[in-house]
């Protein structure tokens, strides 16, 4: 659907109770097209959020941005727009990139996740998997997802 719609979707797990989403907001950040998208068609929600973090997770299997600071950019482009942002990288070296989100979507106390879906082609999803197949797969907390 997320792929077909060309709106974003909220997916929400199929287990557990969430009675007040989008107060805790964390952003997984690849630098790609579907996470900017993702962004700003999140962009009511994060203004509204107490907290908005921007997760950038670097290490085996990431595509960070070319740069000193990953996220530096969408940062002050969702500062310009009023959203309380925290950037926050982290290395995804002993476990992949999905888990990496999920432990600290745990440690942060998130209530919602906000990203891009499906960034590779259809194939190496199908055969490799990816992080979009993963999340869906094990997702804690009610997930927006643009591509």
């Amino acid at each position: 659907m997320a792929l077909e719609s060309g709106r974003p979707v909220l997916v929400v797990p199929y287990a557990g109770k969430f009675g007040e989403v989008g107060k805790r907001v964390m952003v997984a950040w690849s630098g790609k097209r579907e996470g900017a998208r993702a962004v700003f068609d999140a962009l009511p929600l994060l203004k509204a959020a107490d907290a908005v973090t921007l997760l950038c997770v670097v290490g085996a299997g990431a595509d960070g941005e070319s740069g000193q600071l990953p996220g530096a950019e969408i940062a002050a482009s969702l500062a310009r727009h009023g959203v309380k942002v925290t950037v926050r990288k982290t290395i995804a070296d002993e476990i992949g990139v999905a888990d990496e989100v999920l432990a600290r979507l745990a440690d942060d106390g998130s209530d919602l996740l906000v990203m891009g879906a499906y960034g590779h082609s259809r194939l190496r999803e199908m055969v490799f998997g990816g992080v979009t197949r993963h999340i869906l797969k094990h997702m804690t907390v009610p997930t927006l997802m643009s591509h």
